[in-house]
């Protein structure tokens, strides 16, 4: 995103994988798009985003041919959203710090994507915060750590090895 302000701040990337109830992937390959944008609102973003999105390489993507637009972009990813999970309400958002990522989604013309998966989301953040405050130091030791990529894919990618790190611990709780 340019940022994290869902009034003025847009989409540049989104990626999107889908699990099973126990996190293995469905398809390994998910779904990824670089969102065509001008000079103008890549310049304007503060400096951590200029900086980050410049050493990914999004802020170049995002000026590429291959660069979708935003309403193609959420076609596409609501089309491979209902390949998996035809039946609406059932797929839930997931990651870390989802929230943000839904105060997004609520917009035009991502709404379609966000209407089609329930109400609820699996935020790993708020796991991680639970076991940051009620787990022992041993446990917090084995937290997969993040690369800090900062891209759409692995963002989601490490926050699927954190929850299925958390998903571990509840399944020893049995």
């Amino acid at each position: 995103m340019t940022g994290l302000n869902p009034t003025t701040d847009i989409i540049l990337s989104i990626s999107c994988f889908i699990t099973t109830h126990d996190l293995n992937l469905l398809d390994a390959q998910g779904y990824h798009a670089i969102i065509s944008t001008p000079t103008s609102t890549l310049t304007a973003m503060s400096e951590w985003c200029i900086n980050t999105h410049t050493a990914s390489g999004l802020v170049t993507a995002c000026q590429a041919p291959t660069a979708i637009s935003a309403t193609q972009a959420s076609d596409e990813l609501l089309t491979y959203i209902k390949r998996y999970i035809p039946e609406p309400r059932t797929a839930l958002l997931a990651g870390n710090s989802v929230h943000a990522d839904k105060m997004f989604l609520v917009k035009q013309p991502w709404s379609g994507v966000i209407e089609h998966l329930h109400y609820r989301i699996l935020d790993v953040s708020a796991i991680k915060e639970a076991a940051r405050r009620w787990c022992s130091d041993d446990v917090l030791d084995r937290v997969p750590r993040k690369k800090n990529a900062h891209t759409a894919k692995e963002d989601i990618l490490e926050s699927l090895e954190e929850a299925r790190f958390y998903m571990d611990l509840f399944k020893r709780m049995e």
